[in-house]
């Protein structure tokens, strides 16, 4: 009998050692047709250490190599997080894999904050910048007539969204429009303002006023929802005004960059590459300075799909594990 569960404890360590391997190879090699797989195989190595918890002693090689395993996933957590979107993204690998509890099934979550630990940094320098020079416009418009000029409130409201002062920005556009209340842009923010503070009554309204004012460009005006959208956080709705402007307008290079800006800060790098590749090709001659533009953007998703270190690719395990003869 003792034979008998020492074989079987030597069987299931064999089992651990293959996944362990399997899972080493297949980690410099994911992509959409692996992922779920290969996510699953995770799962199945956390619970064969916990099946063998009671010969811990006897598997310190074996769990020195599923630590080193998930340092690698976690110094890049991108690269699972591209791969996991080519097969639907993770929230829908979860949905299939309840209950989806190992980290690896969240780190979209993780690559998300750190993005937005990114952009807020970002966007205290953005907002240093944009303060500094509306204090030079404001004083040089001080001293000169046409004091509260479009360019100098159009910068005073963009610093305040970029400082997440959404209560203040929305002020700025009420007290702006009791000179010019019939500003299609004022009106723009009233409307994306309104509705991100929770007014939709008063958002519905200011956009019916301001998509008034577009005839003839009605892709100049989602254009132009999309991107205020994109700049006071609200995603989907910025990325439903860019479908609605690319529709219109699918030969655009400003809109294709706006939905590229979209799925970039969404976590979608693979279809923000797309995006970007197409307003590059859109752009051409006619505009160069985003073309520029869209082509930093792309070197920066390229950085971000770098492989994770470790050892050189190997061919893919795929065939189900069984259990080894000791």
């Amino acid at each position: 009998m003792t034979h008998i569960i020492e074989s079987r404890a030597t069987s299931s360590v064999n089992t651990l050692r293959a996944a362990l391997e399997q899972a080493e190879r297949q980690v410099t090699r994911l992509d959409g047709s692996n992922i779920k797989a290969f996510l699953v195989l995770l799962d199945g190595i956390e619970q064969m250490f916990g099946d063998l918890g009671s010969d811990q002693s006897a598997l310190r090689a074996e769990q020195g190599r599923w630590e080193g395993l998930r340092s690698r996933i976690d110094a890049n957590p991108q690269l699972l997080v591209n791969a996991a979107a080519r097969a639907g993204g993770l929230a829908k690998l979860r949905a299939q894999h309840p209950p989806a509890t190992g980290a690896w099934w969240h780190l979209d979550t993780r690559v998300a904050q750190r993005r937005t630990q990114t952009l807020k940094r970002a966007g205290i320098t953005i907002v240093a910048v944009v303060v500094v020079g509306a204090l030079a416009l404001w004083a040089i418009n001080a001293t000169t007539p046409g004091a509260g000029s479009p360019s100098t409130v159009s910068a005073q409201i963009e610093a305040l969204v970029t400082a997440q002062n959404l209560p203040a920005a929305l002020a700025a556009v009420e007290k702006a429009r009791q000179t010019t209340p019939d500003d299609a842009e004022l009106l723009v923010w009233d409307g994306v303002l309104a509705e991100q503070l929770g007014d939709t009554a008063r958002a519905k309204t200011s956009l019916a006023q301001a998509q008034q004012k577009f005839v003839g460009q009605p892709a100049a005006f989602w254009l132009l929802v999309g991107n205020h959208h994109q700049q006071v956080g609200n995603l989907p709705a910025a990325e439903a005004a860019g479908q609605q402007a690319l529709t219109l307008a699918p030969q655009d290079a400003d809109v294709t960059f706006l939905l590229g800006s979209v799925a970039e800060a969404r976590g979608d790098s693979v279809q923000a590459a797309q995006f970007f590749s197409q307003t590059i090709a859109l752009a051409g001659d006619a505009n160069p300075q985003l073309g520029v533009i869209a082509k930093m953007r792309m070197g920066y998703l390229t950085q971000q799909v770098q492989p994770l270190p470790g050892p050189a690719p190997a061919q893919t395990i795929t065939q189900t594990l069984t259990p080894q003869s000791p």
